[in-house]
């Protein structure tokens, strides 16, 4: 099952506001009462957090009783009115729809981090237009993993007969049989801009280092539990770049922490980093090692198998735990 989500014209990879759907948008858009559209920053791949690029999407905005805050992951299908006509742009997989609350504390580290005025500076560019129309509370309403996104053949128009030519405004739509055109090959690795970008504006390279507040929250309820669980171990956070470290006089446990809905994301995502952690050092032979999953949602059936063949083939110590956000 697939959902359509709208997004306004631009011939910048959406990395920056640029006025190109000045005259393509109907009077009564935010797009033409304030020039820029807030989805023009969805794919800016240096303001990163942790990993998760978040963004707006007027769709979801319009739908946020029922997405916001779910702990469902989307597979989302983008499309744009361009000149001449409609256009698929990308499918985002695993998106999620965050809360307002979540929208609060991203918003305060676009703040910090110097993002937010960038963001201003950009729209000022633009007619001498203000940045504004959005509480911190609403200014971000999705997230995702750039390595999520799958781009779809540029330049060519949707068909008149196709579905989205009969989607009137930025909704959030349902349509299960939906087939957008093939996707090409992934941009080079350090770009998320598609062959549709004509302008090399921004510089690469600046990671997004800092942890997302889904991953402190799910940090310290992880610590806090395992000492109301294990009272005479030693647990630490941010223990030699592991997220959670445990010690007992019979085993040493490393918990790796992952806030995607998807669990079968977590698991990829997690694996890598807890081999390194747990087999890279040369931990002393004193104590046996475990090494622990840690996710937000329950394993579905499929993941809980995939899982048990990775242990028994590899004879890992491994095991998957929920930590409830």
């Amino acid at each position: 099952m697939q959902y359509l989500s709208r997004i306004c014209f631009n011939q910048n990879g959406w990395t920056r506001p640029d006025g190109s759907a000045r005259g393509l948008e109907a009077d009564s858009t935010f797009y033409s009462q304030h020039q820029y559209g807030h989805e023009e920053w969805l794919f800016r791949s240096e303001w990163q957090i942790d990993g998760w690029q978040y963004g707006f999407l007027q769709g979801v905005n319009d739908s946020k009783s029922t997405l916001q805050g779910s702990q469902t992951p989307y597979e989302v299908i983008l499309f744009t009115l361009a000149p001449g006509g409609r256009r698929y742009i990308a499918v985002i997989h695993d998106l999620e729809c965050i809360s307002n609350k979540q929208s609060q504390d991203i918003f305060s580290i676009y703040t910090a981090q110097g993002w937010l005025e960038q963001m201003k500076r950009e729209v000022g560019l633009i007619n001498n237009s203000r940045l504004g129309g959005m509480t911190p509370d609403s200014w971000f309403n999705v997230r995702f993993r750039l390595s999520n996104v799958e781009w779809l053949t540029p330049s060519v128009l949707c068909p008149k007969s196709d579905y989205v030519q009969h989607i009137k405004r930025y909704q959030f739509n349902l349509h299960p049989s939906v087939l957008p055109p093939v996707s090409f090959p992934a941009p080079p690795s350090g770009s998320s801009q598609p062959p549709l970008n004509t302008n090399n504006y921004f510089r690469r390279g600046t990671e997004g280092r800092e942890c997302t507040p889904e991953h402190k929250i799910m940090q310290n309820a992880l610590v806090d539990e395992l000492k109301l669980e294990f009272p005479f171990n030693k647990v630490l956070a941010e223990f030699n770049r592991i997220d959670v470290y445990m010690e007992s006089t019979a085993e040493r446990t490393l918990f790796e922490l992952k806030t995607d809905l998807s669990t079968k994301t977590v698991i990829r995502l997690a694996i890598g980093q807890l081999l390194e952690y747990g087999f890279h050092k040369n931990w002393p032979n004193d104590r046996a090692l475990k090494l622990v999953i840690v996710g937000r949602t329950e394993l579905s059936d499929s993941d809980r198998e995939y899982l048990e063949r990775i242990k028994n083939l590899f004879s890992l110590p491994l095991t998957y735990r929920t930590v409830k956000i």
